[in-house]
């Protein structure tokens, strides 16, 4: 799904909301949008499997980062995509339109129709900065 700048850094500033570091944004980010598989790690997070998400995860990883990345999927990420291993497969085969809505729907993106208004009126936006 191809979304305008204004759309992409509505999503990203839910992240700052939450302190979510760049690292662990990007991956959920595309996951969202692009159905990209977010890694093993990330995975094992959205399926509520902790033992397998720390299992999975690089050293550098805090426990402070996945507590923020908890908090953002808990009062953010559409219900539809996380809760199991299968919610996780059934969010990546999902096409493109039917993310859409439902993102559209949980007002984290802009519709078509007010991305393409906000942009022909020269609506200024800036990308979040996430640490």
């Amino acid at each position: 799904m191809k979304l305008s700048e204004h759309s992409r850094n509505r999503i990203l500033e839910t992240f700052k909301t939450w302190g979510v570091p760049k690292d662990f944004a990007d991956p959920m980010y595309n996951y969202l949008v692009h159905g990209y598989s977010p890694g093993s790690c990330f995975t094992s997070v959205l399926a509520n499997d902790f033992a397998g998400a720390i299992a999975r995860s690089h050293p550098a990883n805090t426990i402070e980062a996945f507590k923020a990345l908890g908090g953002w999927i808990n009062d953010t990420m559409p219900a539809e995509a996380f809760g199991s291993y299968k919610e996780v497969s059934d969010w990546c085969y999902l096409k493109g339109p039917a993310r859409r809505k439902i993102l559209e729907g949980l007002n984290l993106i802009y519709s078509v129709e007010d991305e393409m208004m906000l942009v022909l009126q020269g609506e200024r936006t800036h990308e979040p900065v996430l640490y």
